[in-house]
């Protein structure tokens, strides 16, 4: 049962990369003047779209930006500021 679920795993995302016309290099690229260290990167879908998901350290904040995978516009972008831990002790 495993290996099926893998198999379908797999044929799942060929599909996503033969439907995508912007390169995982194109996408870094797109997202490269907002500066910072690209930890995560994959093709996802959703909503009807495929878009490249990458997530980002930039200046104390992780920063996860969407780039369209036909386009290669960002189509979302989100910023988390990471909070200093406090001794309040």
């Amino acid at each position: 049962m495993k290996s099926n679920h893998k198999m379908m795993k797999v044929k799942r995302t060929l599909g996503l990369v033969d439907e995508a016309t912007v390169s995982i290099d194109q996408a870094i690229d797109a997202v490269s003047h907002i500066g910072g260290s690209i930890f995560d990167m994959r093709l996802k879908e959703a909503h009807e779209r495929i878009t490249w998901r990458i997530k980002m350290v930039r200046d104390g904040e992780r920063v996860k930006i969407h780039v369209d995978a036909k386009s290669g516009l960002i189509v979302e972008a989100k910023a988390e500021v990471a909070m200093a831990e406090q001794n309040f002790v």
